[in-house]
């Protein structure tokens, strides 16, 4: 009998080796642009939530009589872009102010005498396809709550 002695790969495991090779370096690439893809936009959330976070400060310092739908809402809206030195994304958000007695009956808000519901949108700059983060307040002449 004659005995080979094998050393080094045969054509077909190499061809194998290198066919799943590929499958997995095309599975961590995909992983990693999902990551930074999710990274991005919790961060963006985030931004949007502090912009968010100081309308009810800057309106509840308002006056009742005040406010309106042009009051300043976005006091601190502008970010820096990670890996972009110098460059700033800004949120603007939408302010909107209606007395309840002009609300339809319908909503559960309209119940409230001598006060102000104010909805407040803050959407994504860099990416409009997603679905815009909401704030509304009810706002009467004593104070103010969150729903």
């Amino acid at each position: 009998m004659i005995q080979h002695d094998e050393q080094g790969f045969t054509a077909v495991e190499f061809l194998l080796a290198a066919v799943v090779f590929t499958i997995l370096v095309i599975g961590l690439v995909d992983a990693y642009k999902s990551m930074v893809r999710s990274y991005t936009i919790a961060r963006q959330l985030n931004e949007m939530y502090t912009v968010l976070s100081a309308c009810p400060e800057i309106d509840r310092a308002l006056e009742f009589t005040a406010l309106s739908s042009t009051s300043n809402c976005a006091p601190n809206n502008t970010f820096p872009v990670e890996n972009a030195p110098g460059g700033s994304i800004s949120y603007t958000p939408a302010l909107t102010v209606t007395d309840t007695s002009a609300l339809s009956g319908t909503d559960p808000l309209s119940a409230y005498p001598d006060s102000k519901v104010v909805d407040v949108t803050v959407g994504f700059p860099q990416t409009p396809t997603i679905q815009s983060m909401e704030l509304r307040l009810l706002i009467t002449r004593n104070g103010i709550g969150q729903l």
